[in-house]
């Protein structure tokens, strides 16, 4: 079984990158990429462990894209994750998501919302600080019910004490994973079509937005993933037989902030999983 798209504490996922590695060997895994966001902090420990309890590991990153509507996150798979000019690029990200969070946590402040930035920073410890961790403080002082009560009134996109920060345009970070030696993932489609809410069987309104992004160097798209039912995961299959993508698995795996998603729970059949071995070239 293949899983490429999974997230440790190197970002906002409850599991390290070496702990990551062996929960996906003990739940049948063969092949995992790990892709935090924005950064491959935590790649060097998940490549050296898969290797150590032989599973095959692949380097990862999710990167959110600037678009007008909806989000658009791209997964770099099979990269070199030292390379200098993609570092480089990656650091600025990072910087941004410094920036936004100073500004999330002045909207509270602003808001007359009690919480302070040690709070926010005792669910990330020493590592990159997300809104999934604003949202935990938020859970622990009882002034949410849940991580997702908490983006939706607090840190979803529009709520009130969402901030926005700096994004690469999508041909940007297309291109930046290519020129790395990788390859282009759209992740989660339908979160590019936040409106759409009741699926049309063929995904009209969204297979354009899909070419585009073939046309600027996609290479593959998220066709099985964990919360897509079957309906939808066979719509994405037959939009990427139409634009010639390499149809992609992807967990989205987080852990705790995501209790209700598991590894090693999407199976697909030899041909996908050959295409995409042959892809990442395992």
């Amino acid at each position: 079984m293949i899983d490429l798209h999974t997230h440790s504490t190197a970002s906002d996922g409850s599991l390290s990158p070496r702990e990551l590695a062996r929960a996906g060997k003990a739940a049948g895994l063969d092949v995992m990429a790990l892709t935090d966001h924005d950064c491959a902090k935590g790649v060097d420990d998940f490549l050296d462990e898969c290797a150590a309890i032989g599973l095959t590991g692949v380097p990862g990153i999710e990167l959110s894209a600037e678009v007008p509507s909806g989000q658009l996150h791209l997964v770099g798979l099979a990269f070199d994750p030292h390379d200098p000019a993609l570092t480089a690029k990656f650091a600025a990200l990072l910087d941004g998501r410094a920036a936004r969070n100073r500004a999330i946590l002045q909207a509270f402040q602003d808001n007359a919302i009690p919480l302070s930035w040690d709070e926010v920073r005792a669910f990330a410890g020493d590592e990159l600080v997300s809104r999934v961790h604003f949202a935990q403080a938020l859970v622990a002082k009882g002034l949410a019910a849940n991580v997702k009560d908490a983006f939706a009134r607090f840190l979803g996109k529009g709520a009130l004490c969402y901030r926005d920060r700096f994004r690469y345009s999508p041909a940007d970070c297309i291109a930046m994973v290519h020129a790395a030696g990788g390859v282009a993932v759209m992740a989660h489609p339908l979160s590019l079509e936040p409106d759409l809410t009741a699926l049309e069987p063929d995904l009209t309104a969204l297979e354009p937005k899909i070419a585009a992004l073939r046309d600027l160097g996609l290479d593959a798209m998220e066709c099985f993933y964990s919360t897509y039912d079957v309906e939808t995961t066979v719509a994405l299959l037959r939009i990427a037989k139409r634009l010639g993508l390499v149809p992609s698995v992807a967990s989205d795996f987080h852990g705790a902030p995501k209790p209700d998603i598991f590894l090693g729970r999407l199976p697909v059949s030899p041909d996908t999983e050959s295409r995409l071995r042959t892809l990442l070239r395992l």
